[in-house]
């Protein structure tokens, strides 16, 4: 008879106690779908095994066995129908993968586009008034006392936004705060404070010489740069999935690098960075990615808008995809009319999905584990729609 425990490797990735429970919910599993004849605990031996050797720290350990345990219960047991992750099963009949017809493609995605009235709840604008046409309210905007004094939205600290470049102390928790159901408060995933935390780091984990702002009206966003409605660009039709990142200058919040894959051949069509309008205070490094901008290596606004604003890239034939694409769009000072946003697709109750569970829940696919990248962010946006759709993730080739 078998003893049921973890092998014993050189390094552990993880407490003796923690491995030994996962091994048993892998043999309860392996049990209930009978799935090893009766061999469930050697089975389940080397199952954990195989992710206890992958796995390279007690966070990784964790991660991986539940994704073991997910296609376990996704598979009832038989793990040797799931390719790589994120891939579809392969046609058992014709021994290749499944494809579909380019047309029947379109008529999914063609069913998934966002109504107009949807898109301007989530905070798109769909062009209902003309905001580029008043200079003296932009005017106004730029300079009326009662409009420079705004919260700091790291900080939440009252400012005059005209001073924004005056050194300030900006103490700021880096990621949001959760609900911890044990103990019943909340969490800040960055640090571990805790809202009932009286310590020093309680006030927050980060201190910048500067507070930030972004604009919250479309009025605002154009005193900058005016939108630009792709109804009147006229071009081929085509399907983009787009991902921009951001950071915050002396003119709030702008685009930085900009990332255009084309859904039907998964290749990159446009990345780049772009130069704000603002003077940087912070590139957001940890989640842009971007480091620095050169001159030399980036592009103008206007000159990227004049390269991608075209015929055979965004136009009004376009259908563009990406996730809470809103915040992308407002900072492309775009209008458009051909959306689908996997974050209205995947609702949440009041909150909206984030891509990294999306990604990993839908295909497997674990994405943003350090600094954010547009093109891999772009990318998973894609295969999660073409999951939702059965659409087949790596077909590239089209009839």
């Amino acid at each position: 008879m078998v003893t049921i425990r973890p092998v014993d490797l050189k390094v552990q990735p993880a407490p003796y106690q923690i491995r030994y429970n996962v091994l048993q919910k892998v043999v309860k599993t392996l049990e209930k779908f009978e799935a090893t004849s009766g061999n469930a605990g050697s089975r389940a031996m080397e199952l954990e095994g195989n992710v206890a050797r992958k796995s390279g720290s007690s966070q990784s350990y964790r991660f991986n066995s539940s994704v073991l345990l997910r296609d376990l219960i996704k598979t009832k047991g038989k793990l040797e129908e799931i390719e790589a992750p994120g891939v579809r099963a392969v046609n058992k009949r014709s021994g290749s993968r499944e494809t579909m017809a380019r047309s029947n493609a379109i008529k999914l995605l063609g069913k998934v586009l966002i109504e107009k009235s949807v898109l301007a709840a989530n905070g798109y604008n769909t062009g209902a008034a003309d905001l580029n046409s008043n200079p003296d309210r932009t005017l106004d905007l730029l300079t009326n006392s009662d409009h420079n004094y705004i919260s700091c939205i790291r900080c939440n600290t009252k400012f005059d936004k005209l001073q924004i470049l005056s050194p300030a102390t900006c103490r700021f928790h880096v990621q949001r705060k959760r609900y911890n159901r044990e103990t019943r408060e909340g969490e800040y995933v960055c640090c571990g404070e805790t809202t009932s935390s009286t310590s020093f780091l309680a006030l927050g984990c980060k201190t910048m010489p500067h507070h930030v702002f972004r604009a919250e009206t479309f009025e605002e966003m154009a005193t900058i740069s005016v939108f630009r409605d792709t109804s009147y660009i006229d071009g081929d039709h085509n399907v983009l999935a787009l991902d921009c990142e951001m950071a915050f200058t002396s003119l709030g919040y702008e685009m930085i690098r900009l990332t255009i894959v084309d859904f039907f051949t998964s290749k990159i069509v446009f990345d780049s960075i772009v130069q704000p309008f603002g003077q940087v205070i912070d590139l957001n490094s940890e989640f842009s990615g971007v480091h620095a901008i050169e001159k030399s290596e980036s592009m103008t606004f206007d000159k990227m808008l004049s390269q991608v604003l075209c015929k055979n890239m965004i136009n009004a034939n376009s259908v563009l995809i990406g996730h809470g694409m809103e915040n992308d769009l407002n900072v492309l000072r775009l209008i458009h009319k051909k959306i689908i946003d996997t974050a209205i697709l995947y609702p949440r109750g009041k909150f909206k999905s984030s891509l990294k569970d999306l990604a990993f829940e839908v295909v497997s696919k674990r994405i943003q584990n350090g600094e954010h990248d547009s093109s891999e962010d772009a990318i998973a946006t894609m295969c999660v729609l073409k999951a939702k759709l059965g659409i087949p993730l790596h077909q590239t080739v089209w009839s």
